[in-house]
């Protein structure tokens, strides 16, 4: 049996534009400020959906059980989107991540062609970062083509992953060469000093 589509989380306060800790009188009166905003036959924005959903969400707000019941999943919606937020914070350190993760690779396949891969766990010790972190970077390397899982089980870097290796250090090194200094070339009367 397929699984039911879980409705997305509707934040009701920001909806009413109203605090988390509005009083009941607060919800009434921005409630009726919205409802005469989007009403769909006498309202200046006429909005037939979003008034159905103030008006949900009024009606949700204004009970107290069901608002205590909605403020639970209100404290795990934020909870979720400041985790959200955090971890887009992170993709300065995700990149660092993946570069460290991608020179293991490399590193092991060059020390023994024999036995070239790595092993989650190792990858886990060495990296120190969590289980999700690594499986989010295999994730990308697999679908880059950079990495493969060798017939024993770990995983080791593939022609691809030592390609884009190189092509990184090469931009580096391109970075790192000092530019050729321009040439002052006169203006103005100067320029014909030259022309005799």
């Amino acid at each position: 049996m397929p699984k039911m589509r879980e409705a997305p989380f509707i934040d009701f306060y920001e909806l009413l534009e109203l605090s988390p800790k509005a009083s009941l009188e607060a919800i009434e009166q921005l409630f009726r400020v919205a409802a005469k905003r989007y009403h769909p036959e006498t309202g200046i924005q006429k909005d037939a959906e979003k008034f159905k959903l103030i008006t949900h969400a009024f009606q949700t707000l204004r009970d107290p059980a069901r608002r205590a019941a909605y403020d639970s999943l209100y404290v795990q919606f934020r909870r979720e989107a400041a985790e959200l937020i955090r971890g887009a914070e992170a993709t300065a350190d995700d990149y660092a991540v993946r570069n460290r993760m991608l020179d293991l690779f490399y590193s092991q396949r060059r020390r023994s062609m024999k036995q070239p891969g790595v092993g989650v766990a190792k990858l886990e010790e060495l990296l120190a970062v969590s289980p999700d972190i690594i499986e989010f970077h295999l994730w990308y390397f697999k679908e880059k083509g950079w990495v493969q899982r060798e017939t024993s089980g770990p995983l080791s870097i593939t022609v691809a992953g030592v390609d884009e290796i190189e092509s990184r250090e090469r931009l580096k090194q391109a970075a790192q060469r000092t530019p050729i200094a321009p040439i002052n070339v006169p203006v103005g009367n100067a320029a014909a000093s030259f022309a005799s």
